[in-house]
């Protein structure tokens, strides 16, 4: 296939991703699309439970909302297809098992977001038709563009198989927003074979044909829900005789922001989210928060959950309040290896369409979810890289997570090139 050609099945696929948006652990059509795509291509496809334990699922939806997501999905797909995904089993994998000494890997993740997309004409994905179908979902950080390279760079490696190095594993992921599915992947031993992971992420706020090979700037993160459980009274004539479950929550929320003033590294809290109660006047029996945290480093990041931990025992105790911690997201920061870092770099620097290459550094670019990936496959003696790609649109920054994000769909092409040519030179890790 010429190289314009693959631009435009890209296209094709990342439009198509694009408009119709599924949120984490209901990648049902997506994974269709995906292993249709790998299996007419030649790889040994592998669905849902194959590489995954779902025993370190975190964050799983309502049972009523994955149904009706299912349920969806069955108006555009068999049952036969989907099969496989149920019940949120929605990772997959193409394997060319080439013979080869050295295995390396490549994840892309799937996952979009519970938000409304723009409809201003200016928006490209409305104004040419390919926003999303699917109301109050959107791909708002860029996984359909790294769903259709993932697509792109499989049509690459089925069509030159002999330029390979090494053995090649396509992984797409679900849940990566939230940081709650890399960890099934990784806890169900299909990595155990793998020497080296990649993954690339494009950036609204990053110039095109910017490269930072390997992004060491992840933060580590904490996501958990906090259920106080009280008791009731009538709040008027005997108050006493309650357990405030509501009062107990906005003392955990004071006490919780606090917390960053009493750290000289950098942290974050947020609450992001509280509910309870029932009446004005009733002494609320019940009480929820959403909570995360964030830290640079993992000592840091440990001991902020500890603190956090004790706020929260202390607000319960102080009303008389049992309390739950329900933990619906982790991963801990990584740095990237310096061999594959550079062998990115010296094929980044010979890409006519990179102009400005930087080998590593440590903005602060959030979490990741491929963090728990890089952190399990370096442990165990191998390699991985987080590499970041400028795509901002027209020299505009939009937001990610917002309702207008958009990205350059140009730098798709010269992403996946980049990614067969470290494949190919991969015989020296």
């Amino acid at each position: 296939m010429d190289e314009e050609s693959l631009k435009s099945k890209m296209r094709l696929y990342r439009r198509l991703i694009h408009s119709n948006p599924e949120k984490g652990w209901m990648e049902y059509c997506t994974a269709v699309i995906v292993s249709r795509e790998l299996c007419r291509l030649g790889f040994e496809v592998k669905c849902g439970a194959e590489l995954m334990d779902m025993s370190f699922a975190m964050g799983l939806p309502s049972d009523e909302e994955n149904n009706l997501a299912f349920s969806k999905a069955l108006d555009k797909y068999s049952i036969d297809e989907l099969r496989p995904f149920k019940d949120n089993r929605t990772a997959v994998a193409g394997v060319l098992n080439l013979g080869k000494e050295k295995t390396i890997a490549v994840r892309c993740d799937m996952d979009a977001l519970p938000i409304y997309e723009s409809t201003f004409i200016g928006h490209i994905p409305f104004k040419e038709g390919f926003s999303s179908l699917n109301k109050g979902i959107m791909h708002s950080c860029g996984h359909d563009l790294h769903v259709a390279m993932g697509l792109g760079l499989a049509c690459l490696l089925s069509e030159n198989m002999d330029s390979l190095q090494a053995n090649v594993i396509l992984v797409f992921q679900p849940a990566e927003e939230g940081v709650r599915g890399s960890a099934t992947i990784v806890k169900s031993g299909f990595l155990d074979v793998v020497d080296c992971v990649l993954s690339t992420h494009v950036w609204s706020n990053m110039s095109v044909g910017k490269i930072v090979c390997c992004q060491n700037g992840t933060s580590s993160t904490h996501k958990f829900d906090v259920i106080f459980r009280g008791k009731s009274s009538h709040a008027g004539i005997c108050p006493e005789k309650g357990n405030n479950a509501l009062l107990a929550a906005a003392t955990a929320v004071v006490d919780l922001h606090s917390l960053v003033d009493s750290f000289e590294e950098e942290v974050r809290v947020n609450v992001g989210k509280i509910e309870g109660g029932v009446a004005r006047n009733i002494i609320a029996d019940y009480s929820k928060l959403e909570l995360e945290l964030r830290s640079k480093d993992i000592d840091t990041e440990n001991l902020l959950k500890d603190r956090a931990i004790g706020v929260i025992q202390d607000a319960a105790y102080k009303q008389s309040c049992l309390y739950e911690i329900i933990k619906q997201g982790e991963a801990l920061g990584a740095k990237g290896t310096e061999n594959i870092s550079r062998i990115i770099k010296n094929v980044a620097v010979n890409s006519s369409f990179f102009n400005n290459v930087v080998l590593n550094d440590e903005v602060n670019r959030g979490c990741e979810d491929f963090s728990t990936m890089m952190n399990y496959v370096i442990d165990r003696g191998g390699e991985a890289c987080f590499i970041g790609v400028g795509a901002a649109l027209d020299g505009k920054e939009f937001s990610h997570h917002s309702c207008d994000f958009d990205v350059s769909e140009d730098v798709m092409l010269p992403v996946i090139k980049l990614l067969y040519n470290v494949i190919c030179a991969y015989d020296v890790v």
